[in-house]
């Protein structure tokens, strides 16, 4: 408040008359919806009176409200976004060329597609909300998101935001969490009966995250998830044990996964031998986990498992495969939840 008055003394005059014309503004668009007239009483139908064969503009759709709102500033003749205040010591926003307003919400999306906050600023006003959906940033989010595969279908005449809203997509901007309980028995002390027996409720989630570019991230933790899901913040390093790498592409409407386990290196020790080492090492393998979830719910906020794969490699060039048996108890449904920490500064532009 301190800082409006210094910039505008009489903000509060501002605010009222605002506020006053936008109250005019509501009551007659509630009398025309109302079916009222100027003078609160009801408006005729079939009377051949003024308005009635007229539609009201705050009822049309808003389909292709780029073009309109194109035409309107064209019609103008005013820049896209306007200032209300004039300000003689600064620049405006509105100043800026298009190109340059570009490249701002291209550090807004950022590498990590944070559309929830290029949504945000095309809600500001109609020149943000045109520049909201130029087409050169849509196809880059498009290409991100599912790969530059997607840009050799035919893109004669193609809105590629709508492309990128009609396709099965995931999102980037939080984890998919599931929970997974059983019963263990638990040890006996020596002042236990036979009779008693401690058993325990196991509680441990399964979370993942995907990158934009095709790179994922697989933790399972006993820990609080919402604790969890911070940890996992860069595709390339993760604190947590046992946190498995891979990639993953969306074909149609299922997401299909490749994690890797790198085998553990073996130890070296500070004391050279002089004759042959005896110790006998354990074969190891290098295994890959190949997963597949089909996207469900609304937006795609859904994973359901498809299947589970184990494929192992062994020094000696065996390799075997391994099914695992999906059941509801062991691989539940897998849901999103937005995590606010992920997209909170920009680190490279889109």
């Amino acid at each position: 408040y301190k800082r409006a008055v210094q910039l505008v003394p009489d903000i509060e005059r501002e605010v009222y008359n605002y506020s006053r014309v936008h109250a005019n503004t509501n009551r007659s668009s509630s009398r025309v919806r109302g079916g009222e007239d100027e003078n609160h009483n009801p408006r005729k139908v079939g009377s051949g009176g003024e308005g009635t064969s007229q539609e009201d503009p705050l009822l049309e759709d808003f389909d292709n409200l780029v073009d309109r709102f194109n035409r309107a500033l064209h019609l103008d003749n005013q820049p896209p976004i306007q200032q209300n205040i004039q300000l003689s010591s600064t620049v405006h926003i509105g100043a800026l060329p298009a190109e340059v307003l570009n490249y701002i919400l291209k550090w807004v999306v950022s590498s990590d597609l944070d559309l929830k906050s290029l949504e945000n600023c095309s809600l500001v006003c109609r020149g943000f909300y045109i520049a909201a959906r130029d087409q050169e940033i849509w196809k880059q989010i498009s290409s991100r998101a599912f790969g530059r595969s997607c840009l050799t279908t035919n893109v004669d005449n193609i809105c590629w935001r709508e492309f990128y809203l009609s396709r099965s997509r995931v999102h980037f901007n939080g984890c998919y969490i599931s929970k997974m309980t059983y019963i263990r028995e638990g040890e006996r002390s020596f002042q236990d009966h036979e009779s008693y027996r401690a058993w325990h409720m196991v509680t441990y989630y399964r979370l993942i995250r995907l990158f934009p570019g095709g790179r994922m991230l697989m933790v399972l933790s006993a820990e609080d998830p919402s604790l969890t899901a911070k940890l996992m913040n860069n595709k390339n390093f993760c604190s947590i044990q046992g946190a498995l790498f891979g990639e993953y592409r969306i074909v149609d409407n299922k997401l299909v996964c490749v994690l890797h386990k790198q085998k553990p290196k073996k130890p070296v020790s500070k004391f050279r031998r002089k004759r042959r080492d005896s110790v006998m090492y354990n074969d190891t393998p290098d295994q890959d986990f190949l997963l597949e979830f089909q996207i469900k719910g609304k937006r795609g906020k859904l994973l359901y498992w498809t299947s589970y794969t184990i494929l192992s490699r062994y020094a000696s060039g065996r390799e075997t495969e391994d099914s695992v048996t999906l059941s509801e108890q062991k691989f539940p449904k897998m849901q999103f939840n937005r995590v606010g920490s992920y997209h909170f500064e920009s680190s490279a532009p889109l």
